[in-house]
């Protein structure tokens, strides 16, 4: 199971980074000169004007370079909040079994409602006094509109998010 996993991650890492490295064969752009504006007749304007307005017709709505750079950005975010969210895990798991010996060798007194009584300061949103799935909800929901202001790429960085916090 774990290799399988580790494949995963390294094809979905391989996928978003592709579209990075290929972004400069695929997108090239060609160098601007500036030039003398020609004396020409009414004609060869209008044929310009025209030869514009189809190009500008046949533009692309989808940008190649922000959807890979959204998909990585999103990719490591998620990638980042899994292994910081194990390693949170870890410190308070570790911190409560530390506090439960030294209360039980009478080195501390813990005040669990006290602790309690912060967590739910913390935490409920709707102050209804009990920490509900709406109140974590809404933690979410503000995590993500942080992570995602002022970016136009936030469709494909949450689907690069998820895939990171999935197989992360």
């Amino acid at each position: 199971m774990g290799a399988r996993r580790i494949g995963q991650t390294a094809a979905m890492v391989t996928m978003a980074t592709g579209g990075i490295f290929a972004k400069p064969l695929i997108m090239q752009k060609h160098p601007v000169a500036c030039q003398a504006v020609p004396t020409t007749t009414t004609a060869v304007v209008l044929e310009d004007e025209q030869a514009q307005q189809i190009a500008h017709q046949h533009r692309s709505l989808i940008h190649k370079g922000e959807l890979s750079f959204g998909t990585l950005l999103g990719l490591c975010t998620g990638y980042f909040i899994k292994k910081m969210g194990r390693l949170f895990a870890l410190m308070i798991g570790m911190g409560f079994v530390c506090l439960q010996i030294m209360s039980a060798k009478g080195y501390v007194t813990v005040h669990w409602d006290r602790m309690q009584a912060g967590y739910n300061k913390q935490m409920d949103v709707d102050q209804d006094g009990r920490v509900t799935v709406r109140d974590v909800q809404s933690k979410w929901r503000k995590l993500i509109n942080l992570l995602t202001k002022n970016i136009q790429f936030k469709s494909t960085f949450l689907a690069g998010l998820y895939a990171g916090i999935r197989f992360g």
